[in-house]
């Protein structure tokens, strides 16, 4: 039996304890094509490297979680998962396999076990805290290259309503420039975008 972990938003705690991990619809690549799951289950083996091990949890909070937990759980070494960088192909193993794969890597920034099915409760060892600062956000190199070295109008449409994403913009563009930012015509429309105006009826 090889130990997980999944990370969850905190307020599934009691209903996975209960009911355990329920699977959702994916789609991974592979060999150039694509695989689809009906229910997948997103987690990252148990490793000596802490960092490694909870390495998602800031980019799920990005993704709008608050507080986020890790369910521990144990999963049959034999059984058949995915495993793979995010943005490339997965290859379909045994799961002792898969993290063998994981652990060799220089960098296992980026990596994920899916494996091909719910989790059942009684699969479940434990539901523990987890501090919520570790992890990388936008991609596993983002501190190093930026989350957005451009705000052109699309990557900058990608960047509102992040977590002080008006203050990372303005950083930003004092730091690079609007040129090399890709910024053209008004600076101020991508710092500070126009508010809409509220409809107000006219009174009698």
């Amino acid at each position: 039996m090889t130990m997980l972990v999944h990370l969850i938003d905190d307020r599934q705690r009691a209903s996975i304890k209960r009911s355990g991990i329920r699977g959702e619809f994916a789609t991974l690549r592979s060999g150039g094509g694509n695989v689809e799951i009906s229910r997948a289950v997103y987690a990252m083996p148990v490793m000596p490297n802490y960092f490694a091990t909870h390495q998602w949890l800031r980019e799920l909070k990005r993704r709008g979680m608050r507080t986020i937990s890790g369910v521990h759980f144990r999963h049959r070494s034999d059984a058949m998962v995915w495993v793979g960088r995010y943005d490339g192909d997965h290859r379909n193993v045994p799961l002792g396999h898969a993290v063998s794969l994981i652990m060799a890597e220089p960098d296992p920034r980026g990596w994920q076990v899916v494996i091909p099915k719910s989790i059942p409760a009684n699969a479940i060892h434990a539901v523990r805290a987890v501090p919520q600062v570790v992890g990388w956000r936008y991609s596993p190199d983002s501190h190093d290259r930026g989350p957005w070295k451009c705000l052109c109008d699309s990557c900058n449409e990608g960047l509102k309503g992040d977590i002080k994403s008006m203050a990372l913009r303005r950083r930003l563009l004092a730091a690079e420039g609007a040129e090399a930012l890709n910024i053209e015509g008004d600076v101020e429309r991508v710092v500070r975008p126009k508010r809409r105006k509220r409809n107000r009826s006219s009174g009698g």
